[in-house]
């Protein structure tokens, strides 16, 4: 009977051994109207598809060709299997294309967890960069205080964590990633507003806003450490965000100790000046941590993006 064959897979089913070289040359036949040139494109002798198109038809129990001595036709059966075969050898092109880019980094997603503006500095521009080398990256960032970042790390919630201060790390691995000056925020109108460079020495009898989480706690513990001996810092800690903060210094509550990250945009009633000594403003150094366990290709790809920012450390 026409479209049929002798043998038949039981309940109408096959074994899955049917492959996906056999599907493609019995495409291609259909395609091209004969064996021998399907031979030709597959770099094979005709007889060898000849033989794997009957193979592949005993296994679907059903003649998928016509074979005449003017060529091949395909059966009314085989044009419907074939359009189905043709939609699944391109999903499987779009997948094996997905998962080949995905190995090499250029598709896939990134988490950043960090405390860092992003409205400004070197997080920002490697970030940019790496996305824009990547365009078919996504990223997203996770905030909070360092424990809780480097948690999100070791957890596998996030694959890098950008924080203050580049030091040993129970299971992680790290890289210090660049410097920047450290920025006193003052009210507008303060004694110190108009000074190129504020001294440590100066801000002793100043009040200190900080914030609970984020970089709060490292922040106070880097004041007090910079201010003169024997002078103890006066803080107020706030369970607020940054730009909460820099309204609280605007509204002549303190001051603010920040990154120059963290001034890419104005606030109201607030000045940003380089805070250090007499040698010159302090550096606050950013530094990235991550599991060497994780096996994610666009952690891959961003580490180098950071490392071949490093030669341009500020500092």
């Amino acid at each position: 009977m026409k479209g049929k064959r002798r043998s038949s897979p039981k309940d109408g089913r096959f074994d899955r051994s049917i492959s996906l070289r056999a599907l493609w040359l019995a495409s291609q036949v259909r395609d091209l109207g004969s064996i021998r040139l399907a031979a030709r494109a597959a770099n094979l002798t005709p007889s060898a598809v000849s033989r794997r198109v009957r193979a592949l038809e005993d296994d679907l129990g059903v003649s998928l060709f016509e074979r005449r001595s003017s060529g091949v036709t395909t059966t009314e059966t085989g044009e419907r299997f074939l359009d189905a075969a043709r939609l699944i050898l391109a999903a499987i092109d779009d997948a094996a294309a997905s998962a080949r880019s995905e190995g090499a980094g250029a598709i896939g997603h990134l988490v950043v967890a960090s405390y860092f503006s992003f409205s400004h500095g070197q997080l920002r521009d490697s970030l940019l960069t790496f996305l824009g080398q990547n365009p078919r990256m996504s990223f997203s960032m996770v905030e909070g205080g360092r424990e809780h970042l480097l948690r999100a790390v070791r957890r596998g919630r996030a694959d890098i964590a950008v924080v203050l201060t580049a030091r040993e790390e129970l299971g992680l691995d790290s890289l210090p990633s660049w410097r920047e000056p450290a920025l006193v925020a003052l009210p507008d109108g303060h004694r110190l507003a108009d000074r190129e460079l504020v001294v440590w020495s100066e801000l002793v009898t100043e009040t200190f806003i900080t914030t609970a989480s984020g970089s709060g706690p490292e922040v106070r513990a880097m004041i007090q450490g910079l201010l003169p001996i024997g002078h103890a810092a006066r803080f107020t800690t706030h369970e607020v965000g940054r730009e909460a903060m820099f309204n609280l210094v605007g509204a002549k509550l303190g001051v603010a100790i920040v990154g120059e990250s963290a001034t890419g945009a104005a606030y109201p009633g607030v000045v940003f000046r380089p805070v250090g000594d007499e040698t010159g403003p302090t550096m606050v150094e950013a530094a990235a941590y991550w599991d060497p366990k994780r096996d994610n290709p666009a952690l891959r790809r961003f580490l180098a993006q950071l490392r071949a920012n490093q030669g341009s450390r500020g500092g």
